[in-house]
């Protein structure tokens, strides 16, 4: 085989990953937790048997071209009422920040956050790469003795960030 034509395959065997790394780099904005649409209201209990609700109001999540990310959420936990007008009082959203770096395997990407002290002990999941405009994210969170397991929709926005 001439040297040209082994370039050639070369070349064209490095860029899938790469251009699905392309492809998938932007800001994608949760649209749904499971099948809930945002902001979504979960009730969980702590080891002191003192009961939440934790809002999920919002998740930004942008990938870079050089494999870094930042994923923003904003949150309310408030303690739960079982009197509706004390559930009606307005709790400041709350927020964190995490940034790492992410791989493309195929149809998977894998996220590895900076270690700092908000991050510690935080399990990253695998997300799947759906389409150039959607991914699904698995998370695992945990409030006391309740754990949860949800997926994240995240629909690629061009109108943020």
């Amino acid at each position: 085989m001439r040297p040209l034509a082994l370039l050639a395959l070369a070349l064209l065997a490095i860029p899938a990953s790469l251009a699905a790394q392309r492809s998938v780099a932007g800001t994608f904005m949760a649209s749904r937790i499971d099948r809930e649409p945002l902001p979504v209201t979960d009730r969980v209990i702590d080891a002191d048997s003192t009961e939440y609700l934790i809002e999920f109001d919002r998740l930004i999540l942008s990938l870079r071209d050089d494999r870094r990310f930042r994923a923003s959420i904003r949150y309310r936990r408030t303690l739960f009422s079982s009197d509706p007008r004390g559930r009606a009082r307005g709790t400041p959203l709350q927020s964190m920040t995490v940034t790492g770096t992410y791989a493309i395997d195929g149809d998977s990407i894998r996220f590895t956050p900076d270690e700092t002290g908000e991050t510690r002990g935080l399990r990253m999941q695998v997300a799947t790469i759906r389409s150039a405009r959607e991914i699904s994210l698995p998370f695992h969170y945990r409030n006391g003795t309740h754990a949860r397991d949800r997926t994240l929709v995240m629909q690629k926005r061009d109108d943020i960030l």
